[in-house]
């Protein structure tokens, strides 16, 4: 019984006139998403070897007083993302390089300078597509599944005969979903034959994995929404009035959630701008400067008095000047020690208020199938939040090796003289910059974007079961008289 009612649903899906629309759009947009954001990912690729090559060869050029001069910086480039082919999330929006100087790390242009308004507004990459047009055609196939045949009478035909209702439902709901999931896989094999003829690197360790868990997430979401849209129409007497309802679902869905999430978190719990954190670490920096400056010059004058020190022997020094350099080094640890701790606790709570206010905007926009769905599959793709995260840790790790291993090599002291002179003193140590270490980031494994994104996986469970209970109730509870 149960086979004869899918057959029938997927034949009479088949012969209608929405299912070769479909294929169409499907089997033409999605190829042409892939492909033509793997040109996109191509390109980026050149750029940034071409850009790594010039910072290598000038580094070899560069010489310590360029460097502290700030005619010269050093940078760390990011590395495009090949899976942004299926969701471009922060691809765009992340800073092509950083770049490190003396006084820390300052953020480069990004990609969206070379792009349209419109190419911002929306990219037509993978994701876009699954959740803007194929999710609304699976809720259209779905808006009259049973509704026009309760419309129609066809129904209480139906159950004249004795139909088992739960067969009748889950032969419905197999029946729909397997017809439309046939063409998905389809459009997604001939995406995956145009990537492989633009040269993407699927030989690379875990592309198989992605692809796979990719396709499977696809097929979950499209099942959701396929699934609300059966519950929609058990719920309803007429085509046209589950029709409308699930228009007004996919908007809630697909616009209003994603927008309003954000704008509660940022009511619920504001958080300071950069530049307001920014313009308090400039302060507190420079108050320690001057504090540092006005205990070296204390310490000058206690050492030394008015007059400059001695010049000592060539290759000697006086023991008053080896007493100044160990008061001066110990001056200067000290407040790089406070510096760096008071610095570091202002970036610490900046980043806490900003996932705290993050996590409300994600638990908000939870409520939505399509939010959860965007957000695994950017993490999956290395352009979502995991990366945005793991690329600014990255780049905080790299300014302390530089601090380490090459500004550190480099005095540069004010002294504030108790009478109010100012002065200044500077040491260089040679550095060979061929064995500084070079930048990297290192992405999210699948498994770590599955574990963090849990609530999302749970999100989209949750909208399979829920509405199928919803419609296996309705569907037994429907009175055909």
């Amino acid at each position: 019984m149960l086979g004869t009612i899918i057959k029938k649903e997927i034949l009479e899906n088949i012969l209608s006139f929405r299912f070769p629309l479909f294929l169409l759009i499907s089997a033409s947009l999605i190829p042409l998403g892939m492909y033509v954001n793997n040109l996109d990912y191509a390109k980026r690729v050149r750029d940034y070897s071409e850009q790594v090559r010039l910072s290598n060869e000038a580094t070899k050029k560069v010489q310590m007083g360029d460097l502290m001069g700030g005619t010269v910086t050093l940078k760390g480039f990011r590395p495009p993302s090949p899976f942004s082919v299926f969701a471009q999330g922060f691809e765009s929006a992340l800073p092509r390089f950083y770049d490190f100087k003396y006084d820390g790390y300052k953020q480069g242009e990004t990609s969206i300078g070379d792009e349209s308004i419109l190419s911002v507004l929306g990219k037509l990459d993978f994701t876009f597509i699954i959740q803007m047009v194929v999710s609304l055609i699976v809720l259209l196939f779905a808006s009259d599944v049973i509704s026009g045949e309760k419309e129609s009478g066809t129904l209480r035909g139906i159950f004249s005969n004795f139909v088992p209702r739960d067969s009748l439902l889950l032969g419905k709901l197999i029946g729909g979903y397997l017809t439309l999931w046939i063409v998905f896989v389809i459009a997604f094999l001939i995406g995956l034959l145009a990537l492989i003829f633009g040269s993407f690197p699927f030989s690379d360790a875990g592309a198989a994995a992605r692809i796979f868990v990719i396709f499977l997430w696809t097929s979950a979401f499209l099942l959701s929404y396929f699934i609300i849209g059966i519950a929609v129409s058990a719920s309803s007497d007429r085509a046209r009035t589950s029709l409308v309802v699930i228009l007004l679902l996919w908007a809630f869905f697909q616009l209003i959630v994603p927008k309003v999430s954000d704008m509660i978190a940022s009511v619920v719990h504001p958080v300071r701008t950069e530049t307001e954190v920014s313009l308090e670490e400039s302060l507190i920096a420079g108050s320690l400067d001057m504090e540092q400056a006005k205990e070296l010059g204390r310490e000058y004058m206690a050492t030394f008095g008015m007059a400059s020190p001695p010049a000592p022997p060539p290759g000697e020094t006086s023991p008053i000047q080896e007493q100044w350099e160990k008061t001066r080094k110990e001056i200067a640890e000290k407040f790089r020690t406070q510096k760096s701790t008071r610095l570091e606790e202002i970036d610490q709570a900046f980043l806490g208020e900003k996932r705290v206010q993050q996590s409300i905007a994600l638990d908000i926009s939870l409520i939505s199938p399509s939010a959860a769905f965007s957000r695994i599959m950017t993490d999956i793709s290395g352009t979502g939040e995991i990366e945005k995260r793991k690329y600014i840790e990255a780049v905080k790790a790299h300014q302390h090796v530089l601090d380490a291993n090459l500004y550190s090599k480099v005095r540069r002291e004010l002294m504030e003289l108790p009478n109010g002179q100012m002065r200044m003193t500077f040491a260089v140590e040679k550095v060979d910059f061929q064995s500084l270490p070079a930048f990297t980031v290192s992405h999210a494994s699948l498994a770590e974007a599955l574990k963090t994104d849990w609530t999302s996986i749970i999100s989209i469970v949750f909208w399979l079961i829920v509405p199928f209970a919803v419609a296996y109730v309705r569907f037994l509870r429907y009175d055909v008289r």
